[in-house]
């Protein structure tokens, strides 16, 4: 039997919409339907009271919602549909860690937002309102306007970056001429587990079908690409998860605002800090690209923000030692990556103050997210989350730097898998005499690899070990050219400032940053050798 669960801040539609579930679809299906209702509201139930089939029951007390209690009432009611309209000021994972009786089974977390006042919610409440999205499976948007389509878009892209996997819906909508919430015979959930399952059945498949229909390919190209492949990964992968559990400590346990002392000012000493910056912020670019955007949208200033931005990979002591790691013969690619990196850092900082001094840089969208809830609110929600398991103290801290590593892993690990099989496959696939073409010419092994770099979007403590490979492939100055610019400026870095800053600003961005490492670079020559 089903439970579904609908959530949502007080006079967002909740009873409205579990009324319209039962009415359009749940009392068709199911024969006797048990409604607990854990909210007051301005709607009530008060019309199912005489309906055979339909019970209600009142939980207030956040207390009773405990696998115990809950299991006496189904007991006693013997329902063959549960529906639960949820608190608004309760956190889910309450009644998700629940253990029903036999036979029942938790099926959709459904969550109402009020398109009026979700903007007042994203401001003062964000904790609550992240927590009841990222668990949903369902969002449904209330009161909303013919005419304020356009909104309800950009208020969907919110939703999304907090939880892809959730079907969005407008409540006026639903069940017009669209498959019921309840017919659903796969719940999300399920579909995500099938859809591993598929994509791993799929590369067994190819990998079987390559080595019985091409063995010659199999065994040779093939063979190859996956043994560089796995290689990197091997010494990437200490790397990443050292970078992701430092992260996790310092975005949890340092408060965002230490950071604005450093931006709140534009000149040559608040760039010079801000190059220094990163030495005491060891995370990857991915989660210092959060901090930076979030910092700008109050107003600070943004040669010293861009200038911290670029300049962090370059003194990060995470990367400095994957760099020492991934080349242990020449420790002088350690001090060129930071000299290079704190240069073009500068370099883009100081052209950045003097056109900010000559008239005001417009830069940050006009229109940007309202709702800057940030990674710090994700951290804030981890931390209570671990609070309602009965973790105390260390625990608690340990449990959520846990969850937060994970999500950072989850976050950049594609990058690095797809950045790892990419460089493997230009190493194996790509002719020799085609990289011996581009040696002889200094400029285009410079403007080969800052493209790589741009493209091949890996994390800045990572990076080092995808370099290493090409360095019997391409010169020395183009190989630091890729380790430098790569976590400067990468196609997943860009989309990410394009959701705060304009374009125009972001394409002025790219060409100054190529600019002045293509100059750098091929001044430098091939004087510089690795070994």
């Amino acid at each position: 039997m089903e439970i579904d669960i609908v959530a949502g801040f007080f006079q967002s539609g909740k009873t409205t919409l579990v009324k319209k579930i039962i009415e359009e679809e749940a009392a068709k299906i199911y024969d006797n339907i048990l409604i607990i209702n854990c909210e007051y509201g301005i709607v009530s139930y008060d019309d199912y009271k005489n309906v055979e089939n339909i019970n209600v029951i009142d939980i207030f007390d956040k207390d009773k919602i405990n696998s115990e209690y809950l299991k006496s009432i189904i007991e006693e009611h013997n329902p063959d549909y549960i529906i639960i309209e949820y608190n608004g000021t309760w956190d889910l994972s309450v009644v998700l860690e629940v253990c029903y009786s036999d036979g029942y089974y938790l099926r959709n977390v459904i969550t109402t937002l009020d398109f009026k006042t979700m903007d007042s919610y994203f401001s003062n409440m964000s904790r609550f309102i992240i927590d009841k999205i990222s668990n949903a499976d369902m969002v449904v948007f209330t009161k909303v306007d013919n005419e304020d389509f356009l909104i309800l878009e950009k208020k969907k892209k919110v939703i999304k970056r907090i939880n892809r996997g959730c079907s969005i819906e407008n409540y006026d909508d639903l069940y017009l001429g669209k498959k019921g919430i309840l017919s659903e015979e796969i719940t999300r959930s399920d579909k995500e587990i099938i859809k591993f399952a598929l994509l791993f059945l799929m590369l067994n498949s190819v990998i079987l079908v390559i080595k019985n229909a091409f063995p010659v390919f199999y065994g040779g190209i093939f063979q190859k690409v996956l043994g560089i492949f796995l290689s990197l990964l091997v010494q990437i992968l200490p790397f990443l998860l050292i970078g992701a559990i430092v992260s996790s400590i310092i975005q949890i346990f340092v408060p965002q605002n230490r950071l604005n002392n450093i931006f709140s000012k534009s000149g040559f000493k608040s760039i010079f800090l801000a190059l220094f910056g990163g030495v005491f912020f060891p995370v990857c670019d991915c989660a210092m690209i959060p901090i930076a955007t979030s910092v700008a949208k109050k107003g600070y200033s943004i040669p010293v923000i861009i200038t911290f931005l670029m300049a962090a990979p370059a003194v990060n002591p995470i990367v400095i030692a994957s760099t020492y790691y991934a080349f242990p013969n020449s420790p002088s690619v350690v001090i060129l990556r930071s000299i290079f990196g704190l240069a073009i850092a500068f370099t883009v900082g100081v052209i950045l103050m003097f056109i900010e001094r000559r008239r005001k840089l417009s830069v940050i969208k006009d229109d940007f997210e309202k709702y800057n809830f940030s990674d710090f609110a994700m951290d804030d929600l981890m931390l209570v989350d671990t609070e309602k398991t009965g973790k105390t103290g260390k625990m608690k801290y340990i449990e959520a730097i846990v969850l937060h590593s994970k999500k950072e892993l989850f976050k950049i690990g594609t990058y690095i898998v797809v950045g790892a099989f990419i460089s493997a496959c230009l190493q194996v696939l790509i002719p020799k005499y085609v990289y011996i073409q581009i040696n002889s010419i200094n400029i285009l092994s410079v403007i080969v690899m800052l493209i790589a770099a741009f493209f091949i979007s890996v994390c800045s403590t990572s990076n080092s070990f995808i370099a290493r490979s090409f360095v019997n492939m391409m010169p020395a100055n183009s190989v630091l050219g890729f380790m430098v610019v790569g976590p400067i400026l990468d196609i997943t870095n860009i989309s990410v400032l394009l959701g705060t800053f304009k374009k125009r600003f972001i394409v002025f961005l790219i060409f100054l940053v190529l600019t002045i490492s293509f100059l750098i670079f091929s001044i430098m020559g091939n004087w510089y050798r690795f070994f």
